[in-house]
């Protein structure tokens, strides 16, 4: 089955894009990957109560805009969430747009598509057998967290999202 068939699973999309367009490298460079799907990754300014965008216009390809002034961890998270929704989306003929805003509501968890891309970011980005066998290792959560490119914050929520922490 092709990772551009739309998922319901976040978790089982994530694994099968990583396995097909990244490996078992870490850390998962999701610019690459989104590039390797066909969607053009832009740095923009966005103003700070934006994270970033998916973008898809008729004739065009998908533009993932994240916010400049992020660091570097963020932008890398913001980029594989937007992945999420552009897999999610996958066999979506439409076109359509993605705003992720930096508010209480978008980091409720409430909305079923910002969970999808949020999951999905979270597998992508920390792949489950690694952190299992990092957390096997007896590592850190901080020192899983600069392995894999991610902030502690989203190390510890992937952690106890795996029932690790």
């Amino acid at each position: 089955m092709s990772p551009l068939t739309a998922y319901s699973n976040a978790e089982e999309a994530a694994e099968r894009v990583r396995k097909e367009f990244w490996g078992d490298a870490v850390p998962v460079d999701p610019a690459q990957v989104a590039e390797a799907l066909g969607l053009q990754v832009l740095a923009a300014q966005l103003g700070p109560q934006l994270a970033g965008a998916l973008v898809k216009e008729p004739g065009k390809d998908p533009q993932i805009f994240l916010n400049g002034a992020d660091s570097s961890n963020r932008k890398r998270f913001t980029c594989a969430h937007e992945i999420g929704h552009f897999v999610k989306r996958a066999d979506a003929d439409s076109d359509y747009e993605y705003y992720d805003f930096r508010d209480s509501f978008s980091g409720t968890g409430v909305d079923p598509e910002e969970r999808y891309a949020n999951a999905f970011a979270a597998a992508l980005l920390m792949p489950k057998e690694r952190v299992k066998q990092m957390k096997k290792e007896g590592l850190k959560d901080i020192e899983m967290a600069a392995r894999l490119g991610v902030s502690r914050e989203a190390m510890i929520y992937r952690l106890k999202a795996l029932n690790l922490f």
